[in-house]
């Protein structure tokens, strides 16, 4: 297997990474909450056994950790500093309306989080300072953005069709106004770096699927002349914006499908110029923190290692995928690593990861590496840093990781 022959050969080489690399958070094989330095030292353990952990996620400030925990009695959300002697904090807990996915705001100050609900799924919106939360809006399914203050947010429910919603909503789960558009085949809406411009899929009179930039109705001083743009997709489209210009990234696929793996391509809000990228099948992708560069994956053209035939145990192996590198201005692509992802990764990280890219990092800080979580040949996952040069070095036994900011 590629991966591993790799790690053999590179694991006693030492990172050609910048010194400021931030922490790297992931869960043990013991379902703990732990945090780890990208060379593999300062290894801490955060939390006791007697609960399983799920999908960490760093305060914009990079000191604490909000985390899904699971015991006999119920879900519930926690925030637990980085710091061996801390204790976590509970904001939530349900037996019945246990937690799944967790969104800081960018000022740190509150934290939304999904939970299901009767009536679907319920966004909750917790203060860490007093420990609360409350119930804000129900919608199924339920995806946002938050708005740079962290006051409102852009939220699109319900996917397309009758009771689907497109809306700003501040904090308290009210609306200004009414929707914004009647949503089409896409998940995670978007608001530009600037916060200038919006984007979105949208539905024509002929029921054919439109992505849409427009100028964004929220700020004070709207345009003399208002941007309103539109590109035509066929399927399914999953968009993000770089995180430093009004620059839209988006795949689709070449045509009807359910799904929106596909090419990527780049749309300029403020010239709308349309150019592709990446003329390979995407089925996930993330701006690097500075913008030079998008990393996406791709379902591997080769598998040594058997695809999906069973392992001698009888299970099924999991498929591998390619990690390439896209620059964008200059439009080089390159081969980064090939590797076979642990199972929480390929089945619930990337299906979603138009909206797990708002809360959950997977790129260093400097823009020189991503983190990964890599089933090697004896089965164990392990959490890798991958250089953007192909270097693999193995920090730890775990899954789920994430990259402070």
């Amino acid at each position: 297997m590629p991966v591993l022959l790799a790690v053999l050969l590179l694991s006693h080489l030492s990172l050609s990474l910048a010194q400021d690399q931030g922490r790297i958070a992931f869960i043990d094989p013991d379902g703990r909450v732990a945090t780890v330095a990208p060379d593999g030292s300062e290894l801490r353990i955060l939390t006791e056994p007697g609960r399983q952990f799920q999908f960490p996620a760093w305060s914009p400030d990079g000191t604490t950790l909000a985390v899904i925990g699971a015991d006999t009695a119920g879900g519930a959300v926690y925030t637990v500093a980085d710091s061996a002697s801390a204790e976590p904090q509970e904001l939530y807990r349900s037996q019945e309306e246990p937690p799944f996915y967790l969104y800081w705001t960018p000022d740190g100050r509150q934290l939304g989080f999904l939970a299901n609900h009767p009536s679907g799924i319920g966004l909750h919106i917790a203060s860490p300072e007093d420990a609360k939360s409350r119930l804000r809006l129900t919608g199924q399914p339920f995806y946002w953005q938050w708005t740079a203050d962290g006051e409102g947010l852009l939220r699109h429910t319900g996917f397309a069709g009758p009771g689907s919603r497109l809306t700003f909503i501040d904090a308290a789960g009210e609306g200004p106004g009414g929707d914004l558009a009647a949503p089409g085949f896409f998940q995670a809406p978007g608001i530009s770096a600037s916060e200038r411009y919006i984007a979105y899929g949208a539905v024509d009179a002929l029921g054919r699927g439109r992505l849409v930039v427009q100028s964004n109705p929220q700020l004070e001083a709207v345009e003399a002349e208002p941007v309103a743009r539109e590109v035509g997709h066929q399927g399914l489209i999953a968009l993000s914006w770089s995180p430093t210009a009004d620059l839209l990234a988006f795949i689709s696929p070449p045509g009807q499908a359910p799904y929106f793996y596909g090419p990527i391509s780049l749309l300029d809000a403020e010239s709308g110029l349309l150019e592709p990228l990446v003329p390979q099948l995407a089925i996930a992708f993330f701006w690097s923190p500075d913008g030079c560069c998008i990393a996406y994956f791709t379902p591997a053209l080769r598998d040594e290692g058997g695809g999906d035939a069973d392992d001698a145990d009888g299970q099924q192996r999991l498929p591998l995928l390619d990690l390439a590198v896209a620059e964008v201005a200059s439009g080089k692509v390159w081969q980064v690593a090939t590797f076979r992802p642990s199972p929480l990764f390929i089945a619930q990280f990337l299906p979603f990861f138009d909206q797990y890219t708002l809360s959950h990092d997977i790129w260093s800080p400097a823009s020189d590496a991503l983190v990964l979580p890599i089933v090697d040949d004896d089965g164990i996952t392990r959490i890798y840093v991958v250089t953007l040069t192909g270097q693999l070095h193995p920090v730890a036994r775990g899954s789920a990781p994430v990259w402070s900011r």
